[in-house]
């Protein structure tokens, strides 16, 4: 079947949200020899086709290649974290790109398109071995009904994860990262647009595979080769199983820098130890009613309101006064 679809339609888009397993997912997808995976986020249609649209193709080419996460493939600065992109020849991979991306014969062609051309000709990969393209960003979780517009075959992963787990990471984060910005709100808020779009894709509303990062790093063979099957490609244990970045063996993004020599089932119990009650009772108070359905048993028996008004760790006075303030937002938009 995918030997039948042009290479434009051989699209594969992860969505879920920060911290959710979605980078964990692409490194175990990178490897395989039927796909081509982009290591890094385009934010292609959170930003790309919304924010610069009407700026033109110009000003999309240089954020996808100076601001995205993934200007580091162009030889730009690495945001966060440390990223080994020496033996790729990025200079090529950015002339190709460019040269497509500007080339008014190819003003109609979708960009994300010729940016994955271009890095398989970067890396000399014949268009016609690969199966499947993969582009990750967690942000996709909002622009499914685009994603399936501009690419109707496109298959969509959706990553899972404990809420109160992704609370945690992103507490670990700001800790290290120091950003001033840890948003609580946004934790939940992102979680839930996630949850719903799961539990579409589960419903056979949205065509897709939810992929839940406790059975992925607890069971990841079986897990492995659900994703397998799913994208029509061949299940093999020791290269699915491997973490990788661009071939190279990859030891993890854990908000809690521990790097890790296989894939661990250690980050998704970790929350149980890490959290207090009431940054538990903060995650409960809006997902409580959707965490089941995923089979995260809500830990206490019901919304307290004090854990709603205290503040969370990392969390700074501006950040404290708009959860809140679009927390309650929400609920009063919800009950009208």
């Amino acid at each position: 079947m995918i030997s039948r679809l042009s290479f434009e339609q051989r699209a594969c888009f992860i969505a879920g949200q920060a911290k959710s397993g979605t980078t964990l997912l692409v490194a175990l997808l990178d490897n395989h020899p039927e796909l081509l995976v982009l290591p890094e986020e385009t934010a292609y249609f959170p930003t790309v086709l919304t924010k610069y649209a009407p700026r033109g193709r110009r000003a999309q080419f240089d954020y996808l290649t100076k601001q995205s996460l993934s200007n580091v493939l162009f030889g730009g600065p690495c945001k966060w974290g440390k990223r080994n992109y020496a033996a790729f020849p990025r200079e090529k991979f950015l002339e190709t790109f460019e040269r497509a991306a500007l080339d008014p014969a190819n003003a109609q062609d979708d960009l994300l398109v010729l940016m994955v051309k271009a890095y398989a000709a970067a890396l000399e990969r014949p268009l016609d071995t690969i199966g499947r393209w993969v582009e990750k960003t967690p942000a996709n979780r909002n622009h499914v009904p685009e994603i399936l517009r501009r690419f109707p075959d496109a298959k969509i992963l959706v990553t899972m994860r404990d809420p109160r787990a992704i609370l945690a990471a992103q507490i670990a984060l700001e800790k290290t990262r120091q950003t001033g910005r840890f948003s609580t709100y946004y934790v939940i808020a992102h979680w839930l647009v996630a949850a719903r779009l799961a539990r579409r894709v589960r419903n056979g509303e949205v065509p897709g595979l939810v992929v839940p990062y406790e059975q992925l790093v607890c069971e990841p063979g079986r897990t492995m080769e659900q994703v397998c099957a799913y994208l029509e490609i061949d299940f093999d244990q020791e290269t699915v199983l491997t973490p990788t970045k661009m071939g190279r063996f990859w030891s993890g993004n854990s908000a809690a820098r521990i790097n890790f020599s296989q894939i661990s089932p250690e980050p998704a119990t970790r929350w149980q130890r890490e959290l207090s009650e009431d940054e538990i009772g903060w995650v409960e108070w809006h997902c409580r009613d959707l965490m089941p359905e995923f089979g995260y048993k809500p830990k206490l028996d019901a919304r307290e309101l004090r854990s709603f008004v205290r503040p969370i760790r990392g969390e700074r006075p501006r950040e404290y006064i708009k959860s809140r303030a679009y927390s309650l937002r929400d609920r009063m938009m919800k009950s009208e």
